[in-house]
């Protein structure tokens, strides 16, 4: 890697006449500096990184030398396309396509773009005859692989440069696989190196976005780094407020259904950007698409109250591509002051022109991002300005100890100050295998030959390909996975094609994206879409809901053309939409602890969130946080061990494993049904040992499937894969090493000034009944993506005898996930109840009982996700977990429920169906009831079940929904 030594003087006049015409034309009186020293090592022919600020000219930096060169006669008379643009969205395609058609034409370069919106014909006849630049993204230039793949050489013959817009994008995921993987192959097609130009404002290691670019060889890169400084001055603020009902969602639909109910908290929100904002172009940047669709509804509802026109509209993924393009025009136009509320659909480098202001809803997911939107404001020569809004909710004597800490605003903090007085952003996770993205890219090569030996795909993806981190042996053994799979299968030459699975596969639409897309329903208004709302939400005739930043009424549902007719109405609520943030950094969380340990207080902070601050500064040290990582709190104990979600991931890992019960608690563990002294008798065990091989330590994950192939992987590919990507067995390891010297801290501390709660309700054991539960999930990372897709809840008398049954399947919106362990396909699914349709029901089904599961924690965990989503408030149910019970008696070694079961003399039927499970659940209870009664375990207590029942007045009258059981042949 080496930093461009051309001589940026003399840069404009080694630009072709037609480009020098152009710039004179744009009334520019010089070249910015990014652009002045990017000329010369693009014109040299080298792979050149250009990381500078957003609207620094960057863009412009890569095209001018490239369009200088393509306008050579004698690059000109070669055949084929000359330039290769690579975006991530189509948006920005379109967005490039303006801005560098002019330019083209100036220079008679023609300027293609391609996508899906793009006319079929217009794509036939540039293959015809290709020229020029060609904007694409991975997806469609994958397709083009797959289809016209024995015409690619003759298409890209001309090829000079690769441009990769947003390369941060990229960097570490699938997607960015993918794309590494098309540009090593189209130049093995054409025979020869071409140079790859990658563009970003927002690079943590130059070095390693250099070796993403061209991996192997990104010692041989220039790079230019942001020349000429950054943002000159921020004017920034944040704002923090408190949110004083809990319960109240986002949005909710009153009883009469004439108007939403706003929680306090995002109306005060709302009203401060109505009076910052209005009359000015800007950006509000809310973390969740339902925020957006709120936010919006409070807005135009706050402009109609007072009679003014509309300035503020959503923007997001789910809407159609007209309406975001009408939004994005308002924003370009000078005539129409417009505020687009957006999730990170603009906080990439479309053109919108200038805004004035950006702001931020809640704690933003990364450093980088914080970063990225924060470059969206500031018209030239004038501050940017950010604005970021807080909400916590208010403390009472329930407040567990995390949400006592503010992490939301001590998180918003921290990632201020390491963006501005730092510099610094998240480095990406570059260690995973993508082993999904490597199943794509051997059917992709299969397709594009017609057929491919072993060797030829080995070297070709991992010997001199991106994929180097996958080694013959585990190559091997993927291949094997998918013959057995049917993705592949080997003709008696040894030449490797298409299996019958591997030809559905390559033959559907959705093959040519390297990660999993979710079903959707199009919403349609008087033959106009407005956009798509995910399948797992729940829609009813006459249902109400909040899109595109009006109300609307559901008049008809299609499930078989999957499309949702809609007219206006007065009331409604945002849909619930999948997806979620990224890990939070190790950094971050360091730099959280070293807040909560400073007296300091940033001069940005307004007074609330100066009080929230105090507020977090003195539960930190009531917790005794600034003494002791571990605090006891109930039955469980939380360790604050201030790390990134990776370490933290891997500690929770090795936890379980160790016989421990424990869960993320957002910046602490929680380890459930644990006495803060036996927690740390485990955590200084496992210190004490050696670090442990991360692939052995996967393979203990329940579920391990993350990517859009890893169905048809191996367990022990799979372990390899998680190992790879989720893991830091190091990190983790030093960490469990600093816990090992802690000692626990004060336990069940209250809030002072909060009046007591009501007196609860304890159940008694020989009295209380119990509802066994059993849940079938798509995966182990239920607060991530993971959905339930079958349940079933067996009641029992007192004393554990069965009195009913139910079971019903679940559509989860998604892939069914793991088919080979619970038995269960998507089609199986398709017409199942969404999990919103039986929060009701099963409350009441669980109601006034004590809930019983073997592995309670994990059911339990996957149970109040899934009612979160539904934007239902989960009961905090009294619960007893079989697994723990029978450690308790010591009936046997194994705890897994079918050694349980074996030990009390119970059969096990149907495993791994939720009715199978719950039923001989509810049979091991029994028989662990009578085996603790005979040991003189009387009590609830001795049983390890201390909660008392949820309030009575929480629970809603139980309703019978749609059920669909599972089908047992």
């Amino acid at each position: 890697m080496t930093t461009a030594s051309a001589d940026p003087g003399n840069a404009f006049d080694r630009l072709h006449p037609g480009v020098q015409r152009w710039i004179y034309e744009q009334r520019w009186d010089r070249l910015r500096s990014v652009q002045a020293h990017s000329v010369g090592p693009i014109l040299d022919g080298q792979d050149v990184v250009i990381a500078a600020a957003t609207a620094s000219g960057k863009t412009e930096a890569a095209w001018l030398p490239i369009c200088s060169r393509l306008a050579d006669q004698e690059i000109k008379k070669q055949p084929g396309i000359k330039a290769l643009y690579l975006g991530p969205l189509k948006a920005l395609i379109n967005d490039q396509h303006l801005r560098l058609e002019p330019l083209g034409e100036r220079i008679d370069v023609p300027v293609h773009p391609w996508h899906g919106d793009v006319a079929g014909g217009r794509k036939r006849t540039l293959m015809k005859n290709p020229d020029g630049i060609l904007l694409i993204t991975p997806e469609s230039l994958e397709a083009m692989f797959v289809r016209e793949g024995h015409r690619l050489p003759a298409v890209f013959a001309g090829l000079q440069y690769f441009v990769v817009d947003e390369l941060h994008d990229f960097i570490g995921t699938e997607r960015g696989a993918q794309l590494q993987s098309l540009m090593h192959r189209l130049e093995l097609a054409i025979r020869r190196r071409v140079p790859r130009i990658g563009l970003s404002a927002t690079l943590s290691d130059l070095a390693v976005a250099a070796d993403f670019l061209r991996p192997g060889h990104g010692q041989l890169a220039s790079i230019i780094d942001n020349p000429g400084g950054d943002i000159a001055e921020i004017k920034l603020q944040l704002r923090g407020y408190v949110k004083t009902d809990p319960k109240a969602a986002t949005v909710e639909v009153s009883p009469d259904d004439e108007a939403p109910i706003h929680a306090n908290d995002a109306r005060s929100i709302a009203e401060h950007l109505y009076a910052t904002l209005r009359g000015k172009d800007n950006l509000v940047f809310a973390n969740k698409r339902s925020a957006v669709e709120a936010y919006v509804d409070i807005l135009h509802g706050m402009s109609e109250d007072r009679s003014v026109p509309n300035e503020f509209f959503p923007h997001h993924g789910n809407l159609s591509k007209e309406y975001r393009e009408d939004v994005e025009r308002r924003l370009r136009a000078l005539d129409t002051p417009t505020t687009a509320v957006c999730t990170s659909t603009l906080e990439m480098g479309i053109d919108i022109g200038s805004t004035d202001a950006v702001a931020q809803i809640g704690a933003p997911y990364s450093v980088a991002a914080l970063r990225q939107r924060l470059g969206r404001s500031g018209r030239r020569d004038q501050p940017a300005i950010l604005r970021i809004y807080v909400s916590e909710g208010e403390l009472t004597e329930r407040t567990p100890p995390a949400d006592q800490l503010r992490a939301q605003l001590v998180q918003s903090i921290a990632m201020v100050e390491l963006m501005l007085k730092d510099r610094w952003f998240e480095p990406p996770n570059t260690s995973a295998l993508h082993l999904s993205t490597l199943t794509q890219q051997i059917l992709s090569m299969i397709a594009q030959h017609g057929g491919a030996t072993a060797q030829q795909l080995y070297t070709t993806l991992c010997g001199t390909g991106p994929f180097s981190r996958v080694d013959k042996a585990t190559f091997v053994d993927l291949l094997s996975d998918l013959g057995t799979s049917e993705l592949l299968t080997q003709s008696s030459d040894g030449l490797l094609l298409h299996g019958e699975r591997g030809d559905q596969l390559v033959n559907h639409y959705s093959f040519y994206t390297a990660f999993q897309t979710a079903d959707e329903y199009r919403l349609v208004t008087r033959g106009r879409t407005l956009g798509s709302i995910p399948v797992d939400y729940p829609v009813l005739v006459g249902g109400l809901l909040i899109f595109a930043g009006r109300r609307w009424q559901v008049v008809d549902v299609d499930s078989r053309s999957r499309i949702i007719e809609l007219t206006r109405s007065s009331g409604g609520r945002p849909p619930m939409f999948s997806g979620g943030g990224g890990e939070v950094a190790d950094l971050v969380r360091q730099r959280m602890r070293s807040i909560y340990e400073s007296s300091d207080v940033p001069v940005y902070l307004n007074n609330e969130a100066q009080g929230l601050l105090d507020q977090a500064r003195a539960s930190y040290r009531r917790l005794g946080l600034d003494q002791h990582p571990i605090v006891a709190w109930g039955n469980d104990t939380l360790v604050f061990c201030w790390r990134g979600d990776r370490i933290l991931n891997t500690l929770a890992v090795a936890l379980n494993n160790a016989g421990l019960r424990v869960s993320l608690d957002g910046v602490a563990l929680q380890i459930n049904d644990s006495t803060a002294e036996d927690a740390l008798t485990v955590l200084r065990n496992l210190a004490a040992k050696s670090e442990p091989d991360p692939e052995i330590l996967a393979a203990s994950v329940g579920n391990k499937h993350r990517d859009k192939y890893d169905e048809y992987l191996s367990d022990h590919l799979l372990a390899k894969a998680y190992a790879a990507h989720s893991l830091d067995v190091p990190g983790a390891w030093s960490t469990l090493r600093d816990l090992s010297t802690a000692e626990f801290g004060i336990e069940s501390i209250l809030l002072d000034d909060h009046p007591s709660p009501a007196a609860p309700t304890y159940p008694r054991l020989g009295e209380t009944p119990f509802a066994v539960i059993d849940l079938e999930t798509t995966g182990f990372a239920g607060h991530l993506d993971d959905r339930v897709i079958e349940i079933a809840i067996v009641h029992t008398d007192p004393h554990g005898h069965i009195t009913g049954q139910w079971s019903t399947l679940v559509n989860p919106g998604r892939g069914a996930g793991p088919t080979q362990i619970h038995g269960l396909h998507s089609d199986d699914l398709a017409n199942a109840p969404y999990f919103a349709e039986l929060t009701d029901w099963l409350t009441g089904l669980l109601a006034a009982r004590v809930v019983v599961a073997h592995n309670a924690a994990y059911d339990l965990t996957f149970l109040t996700t899934e009612y979160e989503r539904a934007d239902v408030e989960p009961p905090d149910w009294a619960t007893l977990c079989t697994l723990e019970l029978n450690r308790r008696l010591g009936a046997t070694d194994s705890l897994a429920l079918g050694s349980c079961c074996a030990a009390h003399g119970i059969t096990l039927n149907a495993g791994h169906t939720a009715l199978g499970d719950a039923t001989a659940t509810a049979h091991l209870l029994q028989a662990c009831l009578s085996h603790a009664s005979s040991l003189g375990m009387l009590d609830f207590p001795s049983l390890g079940s201390e909660k008392p029942l949820p309030l009575a007045d929480q629970l809603p009258t139980p309703a019978t929904p749609r059920l669909l059981p599972r089908r047992i042949y």
